[in-house]
């Protein structure tokens, strides 16, 4: 295939100018091989591609049909290599992301219109789903998620740490008080999101003191829609309830209760990684993410992760 590949080559580059010895120079061939290449061709292909005198070298008619479909060929290869190796560099192409259905509306949504409006190359596509998403099997650059899952072949990146709160309605707060201490906690109902948050409440038990598990969903939007008819307190990352508790629709308990952060992470796979519209978006994300809030950022790291959406 290599020898098919330079006979093809060489007879291009004669036929471009119509003569052997330029030919050979710009391939960086003596002529006696340049000679040799062209004669393999023909005989491989069983007819005469060029026709030689001792002024100028013409194409025959199967040359010409040769040097059209072949150069067509050739030059589709060149630019599929342009475009490869400028990927490394500048960031160009379609960007898929992948996310949860809040954060992608509510925080992720708006942070890609405006690295799209930044980088005019890229065509960025988000898309947003309530189950667990493989990036090998959809096919995405990205996913941005919560909460580091368990290790596998895919690099994850470390982009901000959204801090908790622990809030609920003033409706509720009206009705049943305002809590004081985490003590107060015990005369108070509780809203669990079934994705790890029985661990939250450990830091906010006191001698096993904790609100009454009156509802529980693995559906965050759900968590907070009952937050807000009152239905009792919850804990949710601040990006969630930020617009709530500004509007007034959520209230914050206990603010000065430490609660652990949720951390925004980036997965993807080691040869994405290498894409400049990769590169490109997680700094912009990282820097985004982190001055949103003025928290500080942890130090960002790669290390393996799971090929999973986590909620």
């Amino acid at each position: 295939m290599r020898d098919r590949f330079s006979e093809t080559l060489s007879f291009i580059r004669i036929a471009e100018a119509r003569s052997l010895s330029v030919a050979a120079r710009r391939l960086g061939l003596s002529l006696a091989a340049t000679s040799r290449r062209l004669s393999q061709l023909e005989a491989r292909l069983g007819v005469p591609l060029i026709r030689r005198n001792s002024r100028h070298l013409t194409l025959t008619d199967e040359g010409r049909l040769f040097y059209e479909r072949a150069g067509r060929a050739l030059s589709e290869m060149e630019d599929a290599e342009l475009a490869v190796m400028r990927s490394a560099t500048d960031a160009a192409g379609t960007l898929r992301v992948v996310t949860t259905i809040a954060f992608g509306r509510r925080r992720l949504g708006p942070l890609l219109q405006h690295y799209a409006m930044l980088h005019p190359d890229v065509k960025v596509h988000l898309e947003t789903t309530e189950q667990n998403a493989s990036i090998i099997e959809g096919g995405y650059d990205l996913a941005i998620c919560f909460e580091p899952p368990a290790d596998s072949t895919l690099t994850m990146k470390r982009l901000a740490d959204n801090p908790r709160v622990m809030c609920a309605a003033p409706s509720y707060l009206d009705r049943r008080g305002r809590p004081q201490s985490v003590a107060d906690l015990a005369m108070h109902d509780q809203i669990a999101i079934d994705t790890g948050h029985h661990k939250l409440w450990r830091h906010v038990k006191a001698e096993d003191v904790a609100p009454r598990r009156t509802l529980s969903t693995n559906d965050g939007e759900l968590a907070r829609i009952w937050a807000i008819d009152g239905a009792g307190i919850v804990v949710k990352t601040a990006w969630d309830v930020a617009e709530d508790i500004e509007a007034g629709r959520l209230e914050t308990i206990l603010p000065a209760l430490p609660l652990p952060s949720s951390p925004i992470v980036a997965l993807y796979t080691p040869a994405q990684g290498d894409t400049a519209k990769v590169r490109n978006c997680l700094r912009f994300l990282a820097d985004q993410l982190r001055g949103d809030r003025a928290q500080p950022a942890a130090a960002a790291d790669d290390r393996p992760s799971v090929a999973a959406l986590g909620r």
